[in-house]
């Protein structure tokens, strides 16, 4: 019988600690730097988590018993194996929740006067305008939330910004996927790029696809919204009014606990952040296949129509007068550097006529054109390439023209 119970004891207690680092091993974000494991193994332990932490937390109490009552293994063994079982339940099981905690509803947008107490007038802002109204959303306020947005809308649409700070890139979302309302949460990075996941199905949603997990990338999606980049400066003069996004962290007055918890997860963030932009290879080394059109972190503008696929870089727009009339997908477009602004832009151009001039926001010589919806702005080439294999950069004007 001894013996009996001293095997129950050590097969729970590894049990335990087998599952606890699946756990850390597979959902724990930043543990992809110590190991990285498949899509298709990250994705089953997503699915059954609370499964496993349930076993995990009975096959502990198993061990903690038959240690109390019948004195089965070493005291000093049992604690090293539970402080580590610990700390890896926490970090891949609790911690993901806490320290990305997205805030599709509540992000909170202070006026251009009041975030430039704390932002520079080059701060970069991720910009998406509606109905005369904007907002502009800095990488290192949007870095730990991955989501901002709010119950009300901007100017009366449902638009969210999603952020990957590893790809450097935001995507403004309408949160629904065949008119059905999304409530987005995080769940980890992979292949350097966000995953988000709609609480109301389970699903997991990488950020690139904004298709649901089980649809694969090619299913129904979350309809894109324009967005694009501009300094600070820029913001202000295009829209005077326009509110910036801030994530300040808290007092430690008001809340202790996320006054230390929030700063050292940002340090940690802008850890990872800094690598990326600093290194030739990828902060986290799950990216396998690179293509050397491009340096790695070259920062492009990424834009498709259907499954054609064209990244530009900014230097190739300015050589070319800072104006691209091009075909994607069997549609003719406009990329325009607004040199007045410092931002790029993408507009379709269903005039059936070449472009010569357009100004921030779309007025031109044949009128008023639409932004493209599908342009990110600056993204890494790295991450962008590993995506979407297929695209062609630099992608020639069909005719050239100058603003």
């Amino acid at each position: 019988m001894a013996f009996l119970i001293q095997c129950i004891h050590w097969l729970s207690l590894l049990g335990c600690l087998y599952l606890s680092l699946r756990l850390f091993r597979d959902l724990a974000d930043l543990s992809q730097w110590i190991v990285q494991t498949p899509r298709k193994a990250t994705m089953w332990t997503f699915y059954r988590r609370h499964k496993i932490a349930t076993a995990a937390g009975i096959l502990w109490l198993v061990s903690a018993l038959t240690l109390w009552f019948s004195g089965a293994g070493s005291v000093v063994i049992f604690w090293i194996i539970s402080a580590l079982s610990a700390f890896a339940f926490y970090s891949g099981y609790i911690n993901p929740s806490i320290m990305m905690r997205a805030q599709q509803h509540n992000a909170r947008y202070f006026s251009i006067a009041e975030a430039q107490e704390s932002l520079s007038p080059g701060t970069s802002l991720i910009v998406i305008d509606a109905n005369g109204e904007a907002r502009g959303h800095p990488d290192d306020h949007i870095l730990r939330p991955h989501v901002a947005g709010t119950k009300e809308g901007l100017a009366g649409e449902n638009v969210v910004m999603t952020y990957c700070g590893l790809t450097n890139m935001g995507i403004a979302y309408t949160p629904e996927i065949d008119g059905e309302a999304l409530d987005l949460g995080v769940m980890t990075q992979i292949e350097n790029n966000l995953v988000m996941w709609d609480k109301k199905t389970g699903q997991p949603i990488q950020q690139f696809w904004g298709t649901r997990e089980d649809a694969g990338p090619k299913g129904p999606r979350m309809p894109e919204w324009p967005s694009y980049r501009m300094p600070l400066w820029a913001f202000e003069k295009a829209f005077p009014n326009g509110k910036i996004f801030l994530n300040p962290i808290p007092n430690f007055t008001d809340n202790p606990f996320l006054a230390i918890f929030d700063r050292l997860m940002h340090m940690i963030f802008t850890h990872a952040i800094s690598d990326q932009a600093k290194k030739e290879e990828p902060a986290f080394p799950t990216i396998k296949k690179f293509d050397n059109r491009l340096p790695n972190k070259t920062k492009i503008y990424g834009v498709n129509i259907g499954e054609d696929y064209v990244a530009y870089t900014k230097d190739f727009i300015k050589d070319h007068g800072g104006l691209l009339n091009v075909e994607i997908g069997g549609r003719d477009i406009v990329i325009v550097y607004h040199s007045d602004l410092d931002s790029v832009g993408a507009y379709y151009n269903d005039s059936g006529s070449q472009i010569s001039n357009v100004q921030f926001g779309g007025e031109s010589n044949v009128g008023k054109l639409e932004r493209v919806e599908t342009m990110k702005s600056e993204a890494y080439w790295v991450v962008w390439q590993n995506f979407f294999p297929e695209t062609d950069v630099n992608r020639i004007p069909t005719q050239k023209a100058s603003s």
